[in-house]
């Protein structure tokens, strides 16, 4: 091998681990973010969280009845609270698991996805757990059981995805 080669791809080795650190540290920064959104809006006053959230039933409930009843309404809210829960932790698992996959290789990547769906877990619990200290709120096991249904779809889909893109780059070889 030449030596003008063996400086060559140490510079690609650098630059790899440069990009690599890049991107940790932007998915880092992008989790660190989500959780802090997360955060924000668990501990919500609960008069203010709920008159938001009925505020916006009523507008679709407007939009899907011609003249809503308050149980309408309250349905309405409802569904749109699962499925704010679902949504929102299943970004958090979509994010938490490509952030492992991101720092962990190899085999290394199922302990990595693992301690995600850890890291889901205890957010979905501890979020919820927290929010009977909170005036207005109160626990929900129902909720806990949403977020976590919400984190493990997210990191299921995430991991769907990375096998499938490995299958795609291995068929177009």
């Amino acid at each position: 091998m030449r030596a003008g080669s063996r400086v060559d791809m140490k510079k690609k080795n650098v630059a790899k681990l440069w990009l690599r650190l890049i991107v940790i540290a932007a998915s880092l920064a992008a989790l660190a973010m989500l959780l802090f959104f997360v955060l924000l809006v668990s501990f919500q006053n609960g008069a203010r969280s709920t008159g938001l959230t009925m505020r916006v039933a009523g507008k679709i409930a407007s939009g899907v009845f011609a003249d809503p009843t308050a149980e309408q309404i309250e349905t309405v809210s409802l569904m749109m609270r699962y499925g704010a829960h679902l949504a929102l932790f299943f970004v958090v698992g979509l994010v938490t698991a490509f952030v492992s996959m991101v720092i962990c290789s190899g085999y290394f990547r199922i302990v990595g996805i693992l301690l995600s769906g850890g890291v889901c877990y205890f957010l979905a619990y501890y979020t919820e757990y927290f929010k009977q200290y909170i005036s207005g709120r109160h626990f929900q096991m129902t909720d806990v059981a949403l977020n976590w249904y919400g984190g493990v779809a997210g990191i299921v889909c995430m991991v769907v995805s990375y096998f499938l893109n490995r299958l795609l780059v291995k068929l177009s070889d």
